[in-house]
């Protein structure tokens, strides 16, 4: 016999609420392969360097396009060998510690909650290599150390064996089970603590292989929200691991290599080769500058030649399969070096920042929102201008970037521009020569 109507009625009603609540309840995992990175030295990005200052600037940084803040270390700075007049947050003296400096857990707390409320998410730094000599470990834990051959706590070396010039930090020791449980546990307190969604983890491919593969599980299993894992490193076995973007030094690399001179075609060719070899589900995170570079290289207005080319190269960065970053006022396009060891608040204030700050948030926005740079696939495109102009294809968009201080008109082969629509300004092209301005880019989409 038929249940009657008012029964399946009641049953559909049902499924429809608990459809509804599953749709409510289900974690966002689209953030995560969606992310436009914004890097804080919260030391220099107010004039206050603290996290109310941070917090007050939440809405600069969201109208750049980015929705992931990535705080450089919080905690209490190393005293003990430290480097400069300030010394270095990557000298971390306690791991559940807060930098007095930036302000209080309550203060960073507010961040946190002021991040997700405009729908954004936070990543921290975290820096599993090694501590300040005056962390909290030394007296508590001298066991968590590498000691060198006269018994002493030892500096870093690096993956080859080699010691580093990193004297205001100690090499912890991985062999000690006891530390990996502690790093573990302390890593995931951040986690249910303060409810942040990831982090940026430091010389990851200094700690042993297998301290990740014990880690990476571990930390997605302690919360049921998705969070964000990136590696600073190059090795695509982190993304084996677990972790979700490396970082894309080779092409910063082949980048200034063109911008110096080398054929343009040869940096197309290197990215398709790295992105073959890319393991399923990784991203490379793509920069023109970051915290490192902007310290020991040189802000990208400097690098790449003014203004326009640091819009160019961050054209043909940005728009390569990955995710983007803009380090901490990069889009105000600011010449300062900002150092790690100083405080140098960022001058905001720079010529023409409407014009700037429109740049980088359109071109987020086409890496965010543009169907052809959301999947993975990347094409070599051939022009006539091979040596000067970068080209790639994204499904049907086309990127071309001149890497010249002087004008270049290229023929495109195997891709119709004319007619097709440039995704910076809008305007249609008119002709089957494409004329690039020096350091001039389009993205061209049929």
């Amino acid at each position: 016999m038929p249940p009657p109507k008012t029964l399946i009625a009641t049953l559909a009603g049902l499924a429809l609420v608990a459809q509804g609540a599953a749709a409510q309840s289900a974690p966002d995992t689209a953030w995560v392969r969606r992310c436009a990175i914004y890097e804080v030295f919260v030391r220099d990005f107010s004039p206050s360097g603290d996290f109310t200052g941070v917090t007050r600037g939440l809405d600069r940084i969201r109208s750049t396009g980015a929705n992931v803040i990535w705080l450089m270390p919080i905690y209490p700075v190393g005293v003990l060998n430290h480097k400069g007049a300030l010394g270095s947050s990557y000298a971390v003296r306690d791991y559940r510690g807060i930098n007095p400096a930036y302000g209080s857990a309550a203060d960073f707390r507010a961040l946190v909650r002021a991040v997700h409320t405009r729908g954004m998410k936070l990543i921290l730094d975290w820096v599993p290599n090694h501590t300040a000599w005056d962390n909290v470990w030394i007296k508590e834990h001298p066991d968590f150390y590498v000691r060198n051959e006269r018994g002493e706590i030892s500096v870093p070396r690096d993956p080859d064996g080699k010691l580093t010039d990193w004297t205001d930090v100690a090499q912890l020791d991985y062999k000690n089970p006891e530390l990996r449980r502690t790093m573990i546990a302390t890593i995931q307190w951040w986690l249910t603590e303060y409810g942040i969604d990831g982090f940026r983890v430091d010389a990851a491919g200094f700690v042993p292989d297998a301290f990740w593969r014990e880690a990476v599980p571990a930390l997605r299993a302690t919360v049921p929200r998705p969070i964000l894992l990136l590696a600073e490193w190059g090795d695509l076995k982190m993304h084996r691991f677990g972790f979700d973007l490396t970082y894309a030094w080779d092409s910063y690399g082949r980048l200034k290599a063109v911008w110096a001179g080398a054929p343009a075609v040869k940096f197309v060719t290197n990215e398709l080769t790295d992105m073959q070899a890319m393991p399923r589900g990784g991203m490379r995170m793509r920069f023109t500058t970051n915290h490192d570079e902007t310290a020991w290289d040189k802000p990208p207005i400097t690098l790449f030649g003014g203004a326009a080319g640091a819009r160019a190269a961050y054209v043909a960065m940005t728009l390569l399969p990955g995710r983007p970053l803009l380090y901490n006022g990069q889009e105000v396009e600011s010449p300062q070096h900002l150092g790690l060891f100083v405080r140098d608040s960022i001058a905001w204030d720079q010529p023409d920042t409407a014009a700037s700050r429109a740049f980088y948030r359109r071109v987020l926005h086409i890496a965010d929102t543009d169907s052809a740079f959301l999947s993975g696939t990347i094409a070599e495109v051939e022009t006539s201008s091979a040596s000067d102009v970068i080209a790639y294809a994204r499904g049907n968009a086309l990127v071309l970037v001149n890497a010249r201080s002087r004008a270049v008109s290229t023929v495109v082969r195997g891709f119709e521009v004319k007619g097709a629509r440039d995704l910076l300004t809008d305007r249609v092209q008119r002709s089957d020569t494409v004329s690039l301005p020096a350091y001039g880019a389009v993205v061209l989409e049929r």
